[in-house]
């Protein structure tokens, strides 16, 4: 069931196909550009000219469902939290349970730039603010820059 439903929601890149070869060399390149920038505006500078808006907010929703699944939030919570789709949250949780090394490197060097903690409580008080929508959203983000 899984596998048709990756399907079905995975963004397409063509039906036309390329070499293997060519695909690897293309993939290739792409993590070198990603390894060797290491200044945050160049970081951001390619981002917005690689991605648009939207392919950043998939992504960055993406790594927010992993840090919510880590802490044990229920997948219909975070569906509701960040607007996304139970199925996309189903399928983070399956990419989790099956190559769950990469993001387990994520989560390590967000801890690492001391960003995880704050990332997970920001996280969390808007699925609490989900639950209860009456406290403001300034309240949630004048509570998460205390810590």
């Amino acid at each position: 069931m899984y596998s048709i439903l990756v399907y079905y929601h995975m963004p397409h890149v063509s039906f036309r196909k390329l070499s293997k070869k060519i695909e690897d060399e293309l993939i290739s390149n792409l993590k070198l550009v990603f390894r060797k920038i290491n200044k945050e505006d160049e970081m951001s500078k390619f981002f917005l000219s690689l991605l648009s808006s939207t392919e950043q907010l998939m992504l960055a929703k993406r790594l927010a469902i992993i840090v919510l699944l880590q802490e044990g939030i229920s997948e219909a919570k975070i569906a509701d939290s960040l607007n996304v789709t139970r199925i996309t949250v189903e399928k983070m949780r399956l990419f989790l349970e099956t190559k769950g090394d990469g993001f387990r490197i994520a989560l390590r060097k967000l801890d690492e730039e001391k960003r995880l903690k704050e990332f997970k409580t920001i996280l969390l008080e808007l699925s609490d603010y989900m639950l209860n929508p009456r406290r403001k959203v300034k309240e949630i983000i004048h509570e998460a820059q205390k810590i």
